[in-house]
C-alpha cells in the first residue's frame, strides 16, 4: 500500500474539496491520435527552448525522481491496475539519466506513466501548455447537426457555454455541457427553478467532460429529499483508525426538490465530475438514465511543480458508485442502453432526446406521436 502522511483532516478534505492548486476533475485538452503517447514522440506544444532544453542531467533526473515520489505517495490505483511502481521506476530512471534535453525527458515521463491509462495525469509545459499522458478512443452518442435540429422547436436558451434549457415533448430540458465555471450552483438552480412545474424532466450530460464535482452534487442534492451516498473514495493515508473508501453524502438542498420522472442521458463523452453526478441520480426512484454507459475516469487531480518550468497532476482518490463498483476504467451504466444508430433515424431528429421524451411519456401518461422513422431499440435494459 502507498501511504501519505495526512492528517485525517487533510485526508478528508483531499476527498472533498479541490485544493487552489489541485485542477478541475476535467479531461484536459488532447492531441489529435488515440491511446498511449508514445515514448520518444516529439511534441510542438513541448517548450524546446534553452530554457527548457539545456538543462544539467542531474536536473532531469531530480525532476523524474521528484514525479516518482508524488506518485508513490498519492496515486491510489497502483493495484487496481496492477502495475509495480518501484518496477516502473528500476526501468525508467535510466532513461533518464541519459536525457540530453527537457523534451527526452519528458518522452520518458510519458512513458512511464502510459500504462496507468489514467485521463487526469498530465504535465503542463512553461506556457502553460497541457501534454497529456493518454487518450482513450471514444464512441459518441451525439450529433451536433441533430441536436441544434432538436432545439430549434425548443425555445432553447443558452445560459452559459455548453450550458442552457427549453422544452421538448412538453417536458423541460437542462443541457449541462460542463461543471466548469461560470456554472454554479446559482445557475443550476436558476434553471431548475424555470423547470419546477414541469411535468418531467430530461438533464443531457453526455457530452460533459467534467469540472467541479462539488457543484454536480450539490445540483444532485435537488432530486432527493433525504440523504444518500452519492460516490465512495480511497485514499492513501496512514492516519489511524480511518475506515476506507470514506462515504460522500448527498444532503437535500433547497427550498423544494424536484421529484416528478427525470431522464437522465449519458454516454462516454461524460467523465469524472459527471460521473459521479450520473451515479448518483441512477440511486434515486424517479431518475431514469438511458444511453451509453460513461467514459470511466474520475480521479480528483492536484497539480505539483516538477521542475524547470514544468508542472505535473496527480489523481488522489479512487471512486466508486454508490454500489461500491469502481468508476476508473468502467464507468457507470446507464438503466436503459441504446445504441446510437443515427443512419436509421430521421437526420433531423436526435434519437436519444425522442427516447427520452418518450419515456418520460410512459412515466407520466402523457403520449406523443412517435416519428414517421425507424424507432431507436434499446440494447438492453440493467435496471436494478
Amino acid at each position: 500500500m502507498h501511504r501519505a502522511g495526512h492528517s485525517l483532516a487533510a485526508a478528508v478534505t483531499a476527498c472533498v474539496v479541490v485544493a487552489p492548486l489541485a485542477t478541475s476533475c476535467v479531461r484536459p485538452p488532447t492531441p489529435s491520435h488515440q491511446g498511449a503517447v508514445p515514448h520518444g514522440a516529439s511534441y510542438p506544444f513541448v517548450q524546446t527552448s534553452a530554457h527548457a532544453g539545456s538543462a544539467p542531467t542531474a536536473t532531469y533526473v531530480a525532476q523524474f525522481d521528484t514525479l516518482w515520489a508524488k506518485f508513490e505517495a498519492v496515486y491510489p490505483s497502483f493495484a487496481y491496475k496492477h502495475l509495480d511502481w518501484r518496477a516502473q521506476r528500476a526501468k525508467y530512471r535510466p532513461r533518464a539519466e541519459r536525457a540530453r534535453s527537457q523534451n527526452e525527458l519528458v518522452a520518458v515521463l510519458l512513458a512511464m506513466l502510459a500504462p496507468l491509462r489514467d485521463l487526469h495525469i498530465w504535465l503542463v509545459d512553461p506556457r502553460g501548455q497541457v501534454v497529456p499522458s493518454y487518450k482513450p478512443g471514444t464512441l459518441a452518442n451525439f450529433d451536433s447537426r441533430r441536436w441544434t435540429q432538436a432545439m430549434h422547436d425548443a425555445n432553447y436558451v443558452a445560459r452559459a457555454p455548453q450550458v442552457g434549457d427549453g422544452s421538448v415533448g412538453g417536458y423541460a430540458y437542462l443541457n449541462i455541457g460542463t461543471w466548469k465555471p461560470p456554472v454554479n450552483e446559482v445557475l443550476l438552480e436558476d434553471m431548475l427553478q424555470r423547470a419546477r412545474d414541469a411535468q418531467g424532466l430530461i438533464i443531457d450530460v453526455r457530452t460533459n467532460a467534467g469540472g467541479s464535482d462539488a457543484v454536480a452534487l450539490a445540483f444532485a442534492g435537488r432530486f432527493t429529499r433525504r440523504s444518500i451516498v452519492g460516490s465512495y473514495v480511497r485514499i492513501n493515508t496512514d492516519v489511524p483508525d480511518v475506515e476506507m473508501p470514506l462515504a460522500r453524502t448527498i444532503a437535500p438542498r433547497g427550498g423544494w426538490q424536484f421529484t416528478r420522472p427525470v431522464v437522465v442521458i449519458s454516454g462516454r463523452g461524460g467523465f469524472s465530475a459527471t460521473e459521479t453526478f450520473v451515479a448518483a441520480m441512477r440511486t434515486l426512484p424517479q431518475v431514469t438514465v438511458i444511453g451509453d454507459t460513461t467514459g470511466g475516469a474520475s480521479g480528483n487531480p492536484a497539480t505539483y511543480a516538477l521542475g524547470n518550468g514544468w508542472q505535473f497532476t496527480v489523481p488522489r482518490w479512487f471512486e466508486y458508485g454508490p454500489d461500491k463498483q469502481p468508476i476508473e476504467w468502467r464507468g457507470v451504466a446507464p438503466h436503459i442502453a441504446i445504441a446510437w444508430e443515427p443512419t436509421r433515424y430521421d437526420s433531423a431528429r436526435d434519437p436519444l432526446i425522442d427516447a427520452a421524451v418518450g419515456l418520460l411519456g410512459e412515466r407520466t401518461g402523457v403520449y406523443r406521436m412517435a416519428p414517421a422513422a425507424a424507432p431507436v431499440e434499446p440494447v438492453g435494459k440493467v435496471r436494478e
